[in-house]
């Protein structure tokens, strides 16, 4: 074993780790901005069902991108808190809980904040 490359390539991979929850914000923003814009284009354009299909189809995957950002976020957040558990070896054990904890609340389904899921249905089919 070299040593000192094993601590170069942890130091890389903890440099990348920040790098990438320092960008997750901007990457969230971004995702907003798409998603505005399809929303916005919806509003003021008119639009064929297979055209809504496609919006629809992109929308999808934007949401998708987006929540796994902000699952991220939370998963970067709890990591940041519980940063200093990576001095002691017995404590890296609890961060790794910690996040793995984090990560399972973060897996609940979506609760609909306004809509009922049977008026959902309806709106599917056209009542």
């Amino acid at each position: 074993m070299n040593l000192i490359e094993e601590i170069k390539e942890i130091t890389e991979k903890l440099d990348n780790i920040e790098d990438y929850c320092s960008s997750l914000a901007d990457k969230l923003s971004n995702e907003d901005l798409k998603e505005q814009d399809l929303l916005h284009y919806i509003e003021y354009n008119k639009i064929s069902p297979f055209e809504s299909w496609r919006l629809i189809k992109k929308m999808k995957v934007i949401r998708n991108d987006r929540r796994k950002i902000k699952n991220d976020m939370e998963i970067s957040s709890t990591f940041y808190n519980n940063k200093n558990k990576l001095i002691s070896q017995d404590h890296r054990k609890f961060l790794i809980q910690e996040l793995y904890k984090k990560d399972k609340q973060l897996q609940t389904k979506y609760k609909n904040r306004y809509y009922q899921e049977c008026e959902i249905e309806e709106i599917l089919k056209g009542r």
